[in-house]
């Protein structure tokens, strides 16, 4: 049976008091009764959580420990949810601090260059188990400009990330029951671009091992509500979820489940062993993990674990683009300025002729005409070759789905529509030539293109100049990697590209064409350029673009 508690604001903490307790650490006196059992919870009518007990069937608990047990690592920002700095804790007491307010700190760190101590900028926090799983959105600080992407663990762990999903997906199909309209506002916004766990309206979980909240409130989410869940090895008390506006406490425990308003002020108990507690664990030591304690990882001293997930929509994920786009361009290109500014982010391009030597084993394994190889051009042509390399690679790492890469000489003149295909890579731009380069110099070859994807015939044509395509998954580009490694000899991009690919396949009419630049490759390129119909216009070149 669910019970329902009805809580009068009469009797809440003053919003007051509750911003007096941010970021300390909760007690016994926070709290009236523990909640242990199925209830739903309001305060004047209003929801605040929903707490269930013992939500999965016992498989889902097996899948959900050995996958995600290790998901918590360390980390130094999780802000007031971190607590007060100690300064005589393992991890402060190594540290020299010259700065401390409440739950931040800074202290003295050695100059690289110099070997003398100097004052570090970052403030820091507690170092707690606990880091993001999923999707992160834009990061644009610390000297970085990053796109919206899998978290590091995700991508690291990419596979493991795969199979824990029918764990959150079990976690999301109970939201729903218990808050459909959350639920539903949620999914509405989740699946407006790609960045959602699957089959659930999630971007993000945040995996904690052992860590014991100190007062905060979530902030970045969207919706207000996140679904909180606990998995468990060994024995142990305390860790109560407590919402001290309410005075209320929740013992979340193994396999449960509470759906919450995280924008209210929330924390945890501290967790301890009672003594029945250290007779089980003294007879059935811990075995998963093997932690350093000399870190100073605040909670990994215990010999139990508890490791929370809580499950939300990061609000920031509206602001990430259908598409994941990347300009490859070399650092003091002219070209460079006009995507200053723009959704696209530069893959700094190999200046060829200034990076590479004739015999450096890219430069030898690239193939040239006998009055190209020991020239510039042949220079140019392998950076061009390994910048196209660096931009799928950066894919491949960071496991980005639907991405464009374009050249910095292309100019788009179409908008991307929603519905490319996803399981080949197509081209957005360039020129179609004969198969046979010397009859392509003769004349361009006629071709009845069809609106929206066509595929090339490679018996008789060939695809030349890498200005612009499309990738729809990261496995291809990683396919495409491996291929393009494992030749023995390398042509221009343009050249071994199609011949990796399954076939080559293309949009018309063009989205991007070629703009007018000298080449950075030949010195004397005739003046033709890419046009909308895969064709070559001739074009005077403007020395003021």
């Amino acid at each position: 049976m669910i019970k329902r508690i009805d809580i009068n604001a009469t009797d809440c903490l003053p919003d007051a008091e509750c911003d007096k307790l941010k970021g300390k650490f909760l007690d016994d006196s926070s709290y009236g009764d523990v909640i242990d059992y199925d209830c739903d919870i309001y305060c004047e009518g209003i929801p605040i959580l929903k707490f269930r007990k013992s939500i999965y069937p016992e498989d889902l608990l097996t899948l959900g420990w050995d996958k995600c047990k290790y998901m918590a690592k360390a980390s130094r920002g999780r802000g007031a949810a971190a607590g007060p700095v100690d300064p005589e804790s393992v991890y402060w007491k190594k540290r020299d601090i010259y700065w401390k307010d409440k739950w931040s700190a800074k202290y003295m760190v050695k100059d690289k260059k110099t070997g003398e101590m100097k004052q570090s900028k970052m403030r820091v926090n507690n170092e707690v188990a606990s880091q993001p799983i999923g999707f992160y959105g834009i990061q644009k600080n610390l000297g970085v400009n990053l796109p919206c992407r899998l978290s590091h663990f995700t991508r690291t762990n990419f596979q493991t990330f795969q199979e824990s999903i029918p764990f959150f997906q079990h976690i999301a199909n109970n939201y729903k029951e218990l808050m459909p309209e959350k639920y539903q506002q949620q999914l509405e916004r989740a699946v407006l671009n790609d960045f959602q766990i699957e089959g659930t309206p999630f971007s993000t979980i945040t995996a904690n091992r052992n860590f014991r909240t100190a007062v905060h409130q979530d902030s970045g989410d969207f919706g207000g509500w996140a679904c909180l869940s606990v998995l468990e090895e060994n024995k142990y008390h305390g860790g109560l979820f407590v919402m001290p506006k309410f005075k209320i406490a929740i013992n979340m425990r193994h396999g449960d489940l509470l759906v919450a308003d995280v924008h209210q002020y929330h924390g945890n108990t501290e967790l301890y062993e009672t003594e029945e507690d250290k007779e089980y664990n003294d007879k059935y030591p811990q075995q998963t993990y093997k932690d350093n304690l000399g870190v100073g990882v605040l909670g990994l001293n215990n010999r139990f674990s508890r490791v929370s997930f809580v499950c939300y929509l990061r609000e920031d994920m509206i602001k990430c683009s259908q598409f994941n786009k990347f300009v490859i361009s070399i650092k003091d290109s002219e070209r460079r300025t006009k995507w200053e500014g723009t959704d696209f982010k530069f893959i700094d391009g190999i200046n060829g002729k200034e990076e590479l030597s004739y015999d450096c084993e890219s430069c030898n394994k690239m193939i040239s005409y006998h009055n190209v190889r020991n020239t510039p051009q042949h220079l140019g042509k392998t950076g061009c070759f390994l910048s196209h390399l660096k931009a799928l690679k950066h894919i491949v790492d960071y496991k980005l789905d639907k991405c464009l890469i374009v050249e910095d000489d292309a100019l788009q003149v179409r908008e991307l529509p929603g519905d490319l295909p996803d399981d080949e890579i197509i081209y957005l731009g360039g020129f179609i030539g004969a198969a046979k380069i010397k009859d392509t110099r003769k004349q361009s070859p006629v071709i009845d293109h069809q609106q929206g994807i066509n595929t090339l015939d490679t018996d008789k044509y060939r695809m030349l100049c890498g200005l612009a395509y499309y990738v729809p998954k990261w496995q291809i580009a990683k396919e495409v990697v491996q291929s393009l490694m494992e030749l023995k000899r390398w042509r221009a991009i343009d050249i071994s590209l199609p011949k990796v690919l399954k076939q080559t396949r293309y949009h018309y009419p063009a989205l991007f064409i070629e703009e007018p630049y000298k080449s950075q490759i030949q010195n004397n390129r005739v003046d033709y350029f890419a046009n909308e119909k895969y064709d070559r216009t001739k074009c005077k070149i403007d020395d003021s673009i």
